[in-house]
């Protein structure tokens, strides 16, 4: 487990999806579970093992439309730029 403290800036990022498409995949369901997790009054987000391997995998693996950016932008400047990987 790893603790991280966002900004408010990656916190208006991460907020950005809506909690009703929670259902629809895997990419809702990522985003929905950390803003879940998200103490807001202290930016502070407590991110498991799970976590720590899907975001880079949603990140980088996938060939999709902004993804990467996405989540570069919530966690690229506590996780690095590989997310947490090698």
């Amino acid at each position: 487990m790893r603790s991280v403290t966002l900004t408010s800036g990656e916190i208006s990022v991460l907020m950005k999806q809506d909690p009703s498409r929670k259902n629809r995949g895997g990419w809702q369901l990522l985003i929905v579970t950390l803003q879940e997790k998200l103490d807001a009054a202290t930016g502070a987000i407590f991110l498991d093992r799970k976590d720590l391997e899907r975001i880079p995998r949603y990140a980088f693996d996938y060939k999709n439309g902004g993804w990467e950016s996405y989540l570069k932008a919530v966690f690229g400047r506590t996780l690095g730029p590989k997310l947490g990987r090698p």
